[in-house]
């Protein structure tokens, strides 16, 4: 797992503040195919504002013995967390990124507990709603549910 911000291509750093209770909005976008790291965060500036994960094959995973992160296999997904600010403009990016180069999304708003050493625990989600990927438009925000757009 990689953070990167979607602003810059260093490293994002943890600006989180600890020991606080609360719910962000959490998206899972998963690509048609594994792309390099650079067009997988220009697909994601469709979802400007996010702090991104960007997830990678993990060599042990595939290769008994061998341990980091795959060279050059691609980023097959990333995860996008952050506080919701604008429903219908999330909405937008989700409806370019689902008529391009993801396969599937998952969003939805979830309480979390960031503990004092800064470790964040997220809640279980409610509830799973399915909707077609052209139905982005049914999205709603509500806390603890999750959509899957496929």
């Amino acid at each position: 797992m990689d953070k990167t911000s979607l602003d810059q291509s260093t490293p994002a750093k943890s600006n989180t503040e600890k020991g606080v209770r609360g719910f962000e909005l959490d998206i899972h976008v998963a690509f048609s195919r594994p792309l390099p790291e650079g067009d997988a965060l220009r697909a994601l500036l469709a979802l400007d504002g996010f702090r991104v994960d960007l997830y990678r094959p993990h060599a042990s995973a595939l290769h008994a013995g061998r341990g980091g992160v795959l060279e050059g296999a691609g980023v097959p997904s990333a995860r996008l967390t952050g506080p919701l600010r604008e429903p219908d403009a999330v909405r937008a990016g989700l409806a370019a990124l689902l008529r391009g180069e993801a396969r599937y999304a998952e969003v939805g708003v979830r309480g979390f507990l960031r503990s004092s050493s800064g470790q964040t625990d997220w809640m279980p989600w409610r509830r799973t709603q399915v909707l077609p990927r052209q139905d982005v438009g049914r999205l709603t925000f509500e806390e603890g549910v999750r959509f899957v757009l496929e």
